[in-house]
């Protein structure tokens, strides 16, 4: 009788320590899905920034070589066949903006619709920060192993993230206005035990795999053109407008080729491919 009654306490005992550590988990889980998240959102709007200020004439300069390419190919070919050159194919290929970057850098039309989320105070973002935690925590598919209530967490995660993303207050709010699901619950200590270890074992390999995509977003190319933008600014150097006068400049130079060439294609009686 005795035993039986320490086995059960043990066991009580090895299900608050379970449900402490899992509890630990979660909130750690949570944490770091709003750091990804701040760090998605910070990505989007530095690549809007670059495609804003820099990308357009970047992607103009790039077109304007290939037609300067083509311009010297047809007059190449002009002199050595005559009207009896053979006919060739160009195309142009999708440019990085990291890729952009290191060639703007290789030596030391209005912009459209902007899709920034608004901007919003430090206050704002604090408050916006923690109704999102909040909605993890009630919210988040990884806190249940209930496959039905987990894709219904899914669904509800994906909005709550467009929401975040797009630092609207009132949607979060009206998200966090909807009732949570009640997950249905197991019975004996033996199956507690068995779920709450396969539980705590699931966040532990979560919050794993959350790190590592941190830290590859920390640690990506794009990252890194932003933290210089950052540290520039910081010394009061613009490096953005920099690039993006180096990019106009150089696409004022290429175009005045281009106008050169073609006025040649013109003289040879040769139609600009």
């Amino acid at each position: 009788m005795w035993s039986n009654r320490r086995r059960g306490r043990a066991s009580e005992n090895q299900l608050a320590a379970l449900r402490k550590q899992i509890a630990a988990l979660e909130a750690e889980l949570v944490e770091k899905q709003t750091e990804l998240a701040d760090l998605r959102v910070q990505s989007a709007a530095f690549e809007l920034e670059y495609e804003t200020k820099v990308g357009r004439n970047y992607r103009a300069l790039e077109e304007t070589e290939a037609a300067i390419g083509r311009c010297k190919k047809q007059i190449e070919d002009y002199r050595q066949w005559g009207d009896k050159r053979p006919k060739t194919r160009w195309g142009t290929d999708y440019v990085s903006v990291e890729e952009q970057y290191r060639r703007t850098w290789r030596d030391p039309a209005p912009p459209g619709p902007s899709h920034l989320p608004p901007p919003v105070s430090p206050t704002q973002t604090r408050e916006l920060r923690t109704l999102y935690r909040q909605l993890c925590r009630r919210f988040h598919p990884d806190l249940t192993q209930d496959p039905e209530e987990r894709k219904w967490r899914t669904e509800m995660m994906a909005e709550i993230n467009a929401a975040y993303e797009a630092r609207s207050r009132t949607e979060l709010e009206a998200l966090a206005a909807r009732p949570a699901r009640v997950a249905r619950a197991g019975s004996g200590n033996l199956q507690r035990l068995e779920a709450l270890t396969e539980r705590l074992q699931y966040l532990q390999q979560r919050v794993r795999e959350v790190e590592r995509e941190i830290d590859e977003w920390l640690h990506g190319p794009l990252m890194d053109i932003s933290l210089e933008v950052k540290l520039a600014a910081r010394q009061g150097q613009d490096l953005m407008a920099e690039m993006a006068a180096k990019v106009e400049k150089d696409l004022e130079r290429k175009q005045a080729e281009l106008d050169f060439l073609r006025a040649q294609l013109t003289q040879l009686g040769i139609e600009c491919e």
